[in-house]
């Protein structure tokens, strides 16, 4: 099951950042962003990870163990 497409969202406002400040914080557009926050496209893992230990959650907070999966399996390649 995945995770719903505000869990980004929702810790990152709990952490009192903006889209464009955690953006600028990973060195990405905000458009990309807005797009890992609506699962419209999954980061490269190690950003994953950035994510999250920029927001001080576990990545399993952010992700589904699905989506972890297939974004470790890209960076394989």
């Amino acid at each position: 099951m995945y995770k719903t497409d505000t869990t980004i969202s929702y810790y990152r406002n709990k952490a009192n950042l903006s889209q464009q400040k955690l953006a600028d914080i990973l060195n990405i557009p905000r458009t990309t962003m807005s797009f890992y926050e609506n699962k419209r496209q999954y980061p490269p893992i190690e950003e994953a990870e950035q994510i999250a230990e920029i927001l001080q959650v576990p990545i399993g907070s952010l992700y589904s163990q699905e989506e972890l999966a297939l974004m470790r399996a890209r960076s394989l390649r």
